[in-house]
Parts: structure tokens; sequence; C-alpha cells
């Protein structure tokens, strides 16, 4: 029987490519969107309709638009509650949630997150639980205020100047196409997660680069040589985290492992959207 998946912010960049990943796999999706689910009764309307086998959630709020904390804490903590005490209610068997690599307290996108993430622990005996830790991921047509994209964008249009941080602070960049693989491996195999605790997979590629090393790979291969890069223009954030260490080791020991270097990511966008 064709298992059906329901996703949370599947009209988004990810959700989005996730959806097309896992329909081509012969799964069945079924997209809640924000919008159209504001009450309790009208999440619970989604899982009335059929058997669900798994919830993705991936819809967001990164506090980017102007929005206040209430807001925040509305689209990352109360809304995903909601989503997961429905979930459990109607016994579904999987519940994967997509968090941040980010420390709590750098701002409040992370520690709504962070929040949510702790969440789990107290339905993870009435449903499998999975967490998801991502970094910063990229590829072609992303959301334009993303900094890989706004990166490649400037550099392209050919902008007189970039204010930038110093650049020391280093990521672990992940192109798309790994991050939908490594949700489809998890998934593909959650059935054998046992419940009473969390099933966290932090998603990266164990290659750390700084900030100010991936902006001047993105102008070298946009063929930029205009753009004056201002380092140093702008502070860093009071919570700023320099480095972290991301362990890739419970999706490896899955099968999974990140195929995708950043210059090659760079270039596959470079070439899908038209340098």
């Amino acid at each position: 029987m064709t298992k059906t998946i329901l996703l949370t912010g599947g009209s988004g960049y990810l959700g989005r490519r996730l959806t097309a990943a896992l329909e081509e796999k012969g799964y069945h999706t079924v997209c809640l969107r924000r919008q159209q689910a504001q009450t309790p009764q009208q999440i619970d309307a989604a899982f009335a309709q059929g058997p669900v086998f798994a919830v993705i959630h991936l819809a967001t709020c990164y506090g980017r638009s102007g929005e206040t904390f209430p807001m925040v804490i509305e689209s990352n903590l109360r809304y995903p509650a909601e989503v997961l005490a429905a979930a459990v209610k109607h016994r579904v068997p999987v519940f994967i949630n997509t968090d941040t690599i980010l420390a709590r307290f750098i701002n409040p996108y992370a520690l709504s997150k962070a929040q949510f993430a702790e969440w789990l622990r107290l339905y993870c005996g009435q449903i499998t639980a999975v967490n998801m830790r991502l970094d910063h991921f990229y590829g072609p047509f992303d959301t334009p205020n993303k900094f890989v994209a706004f990166l490649l964008k400037s550099f392209r249009e050919n902008l007189p100047a970039l204010e930038l941080t110093e650049g020391a602070q280093t990521r672990d960049f992940i192109y798309i196409d790994d991050v939908v693989r490594a949700f489809l491996c998890v998934l593909e195999q959650a059935e054998k997660f046992p419940r009473g605790l969390v099933h966290a997979f932090e998603v990266g590629t164990n290659v750390k680069t700084s900030i100010k090393d991936l902006v001047l790979l993105a102008q070298k291969l946009c063929g930029n040589t205009q753009t004056r890069l201002l380092f140093g223009a702008v502070p860093y954030r009071a919570q700023e985290q320099l480095d972290y260490e991301i362990d890739t080791s419970a999706l490896q020991a899955l099968g999974w492992k990140a195929q995708v270097p950043l210059e090659e990511g760079l270039k596959r966008i470079l070439e899908e959207e038209g340098k």
C-alpha cells in the first residue's frame, strides 16, 4: 500500500524539493499549509482523511522579514506542537522534525526551534520521534534572502560593494540534494527506530568553510572583478557562533553521505540558473 507522508512547509524551498523526491519514490504526499491550518480542528481534519505514515515538519519562520517574537514562537513552537499532538492522536508512526544546528540563544529562531525539539521528548514514547539538525543548505532557485543566493545574485549583478562581517565564522554549507537524500534515508529506515528517545541526526558535509572563503569563492566563480568586498564593515551579532562541530556519524551509519562539495554546488547553481 502506498504510504502517505504529511508535510508542513511543503511550499517552501526544501519542502518543494522533498515533496518531488517523495513522489518520485512512490509516496503519496499531503501538504499542510500554515494559512490553511489556523486552528487545531483544521489540523486534526488533515489527519482524519486517511492513515498517515509519517509527518515531516519543515515549516519555519526565520524572523528575517520583520516578524515579532510572538510571531516566531507561533510558527516555530505552538503550531508544530499542535501538529505533533494531532499526529499522536491519530497514531501516526513517525514524526520527523527539522531543526537547526545553531546554538539556541543566537536568535529567536534558533531558540524556538530548540524549544520545540525538547517537546519531542515528551511524546517519543508514543511516536517515533526524529530530529534533523541542519546547517546552512543552499541550491538553485533558493529564497533570495538566503546568504548563498544573496551572494551569487549580488556578484552576477556586479554590485559596487558588499558590506560584510570580518568573515571568520565557519559554517558547513550543504547542497539541497544532499539534504533531501538525508530525509529520504531516515524516512525509509524510521520504522526500525525504537521509541522512547528522540533520534537526532546532524546534516552536513563535515567540511567547514569560513564566510570569507565562501564569499571569495562565489565571487571567483561568478567572474566578478568589480564588487568591492568590505570585510569588517558589519559587526558580528551579539551571540555570534564563530565555530562549531557537526557530527554526521548517525546518518552515515544509515548509509548516507554528502556527495556535493561546495564549489561543485555553487557551479551547479550558476549552470541551472544561468550565469
